[in-house]
């Protein structure tokens, strides 16, 4: 067998094969010979059909075998011999079958460039948390006040802060009416809503009364079949109430939590604040060290790598498309995802890389304390947890997670333990 390797791109390589005709030959043979053992035709018994027969029967459908055996095998071995691991379905161009000459086809496949990255070591990047301030733990409590707040129903008319139960007799959306929207489910406040409009025509209203109101929809919208039109809503208001914050008493500490005293909650919030805020900062710290290594370390991602990447984004979306809701086209996705498909995939390899340079494995403790943590917050045993986990591959999951936590932790410089 002949190679040859061509290599137009970074990702893309094109072998040249040829098999010897002798090679092809000694293949159609021995087929031949499986065959006469197996076949049973009027007038011979099994086993004992001539060779010219079974040729003349069976001889374009075994040469098809066998060229399709030897297409196979011949790319597995070239790829050996070339170090190629293929991470797409190969295209085979220009391939001569003719019987009497050597079997000859060009096949193109993509594979992960080779990569090296750079710098890595020197990284300046340090992660760099806010302090937890009074003023932050003061509207965590409010946040927790409001949570427990209770409604008390106004006769009067509705104002700003004000909470209005309401209900749509009437939706057009740009002059079409739509009868399948439905009325909101909770109260709504008055000035927190991300259109003015509507906050306006629900000032000044009484439980009873029916208003007309019509909105410009933000062109950044949520709801993509809204964005940027105009809408028409006659609304009735059914309530108007006041909310009313719990005074910070015993009872309200024995419900967020049984604390001791006032003070004792807020040390506990400001921890939980200064544990999110140090867990943020080092994410924003993870990925200024992954985008400073994608700046200096430039290369390609293979195009199957962000097509696949693509597919995944799209099953995605259309498994957890909210019901009623149209799913997004593949191209939508696409064009929405491409850019940051392309980003991900550069850091999966970058991490990958230096994961492999410095030998960073999961150590089997540290994997048994996540699942001993999963374990705990289901209240189920661990063995049964840990077993259940290794035939689904959660396992194999929670291996990656920990090996790339451990490879962007040796990217950066943590937060010294004096300030946190």
């Amino acid at each position: 067998m002949k190679t040859t390797i061509e290599k137009p791109e970074s990702w893309k390589r094109i072998l040249d094969i040829e098999v010897p005709e002798d090679e092809i030959d000694s293949a159609f043979s021995e087929k031949l010979g499986n065959y006469k053992k197996q076949v049973k035709l009027p007038g011979f018994r099994k086993g004992k059909v001539p060779p010219h027969i079974l040729k003349s029967k069976y001889g374009d459908a075994i040469r098809a075998e066998v060229i399709e055996s030897l297409i196979q095998k011949s790319f597995e071995q070239a790829c050996r011999e070339h170090e190629l691991t293929p991470i797409s379905q190969g295209k085979i161009n220009k391939m001569n079958t003719e019987e009497g000459t050597p079997l000859s086809f060009s096949i193109e496949m993509e594979v992960d460039p080779e990569i090296q990255i750079k710098g890595y070591e020197k990284l300046k990047v340090k992660v760099s948390p806010k302090k937890i301030k009074k003023v932050d733990v003061d509207e965590a409590i409010t946040n927790l006040q409001e949570r427990l707040a209770e409604f008390e129903d106004v006769d009067r008319e509705s104002k700003k802060g004000d909470f209005v139960t309401i209900e749509y007799e009437r939706v057009e959306v740009d002059g079409e009416e739509k009868p399948e929207v439905t009325s909101p489910q909770y109260p709504i406040e008055i000035g927190a809503s991300q259109i003015k409009e509507f906050d306006k025509g629900l000032t000044g209203l009484r439980a009873g009364d029916t208003a007309d109101i019509t909105v410009k929809f933000p062109s950044d919208y949520g709801d993509p079949e809204l964005a940027g039109k105009t809408g028409k809503m006659s609304v009735k208001v059914n309530k108007v109430q006041e909310r009313k914050l719990p005074e910070i008493n015993e009872e309200f500490l024995k419900k967020v939590g049984d604390f001791a005293d006032e003070e004792a909650l807020r040390e506990a919030i400001r921890n939980d604040l200064q544990q999110r805020e140090n867990e943020r900062a080092r994410n924003e710290a993870y990925n200024k060290a992954i985008d400073t290594l994608i700046d200096k370390n430039p290369f390609d991602v293979p195009p199957s790598r962000v097509e696949h990447y693509i597919d995944h984004v799209y099953e995605e979306a259309k498994q957890y498309a909210a019901q009623g809701r149209p799913v997004p086209s593949r191209e939508e996705i696409e064009s929405r995802y491409r850019e940051s498909a392309v980003k991900a995939l550069k850091r999966y390899r970058i991490i990958d890389y230096i994961a492999k340079k410095e030998n960073i494995k999961a150590t089997q403790e540290e994997v048994d304390a996540e699942i001993q943590k999963i374990a705990d917050q289901y209240n189920q045993p661990f063995d049964q947890i840990k077993q259940v986990f290794r035939q689904n591959g959660t396992t194999n999951r929670i291996r990656n997670d920990i090996r790339e936590l451990k490879t962007l932790t040796l990217l950066v410089k943590d937060i010294e333990p004096d300030s946190q």
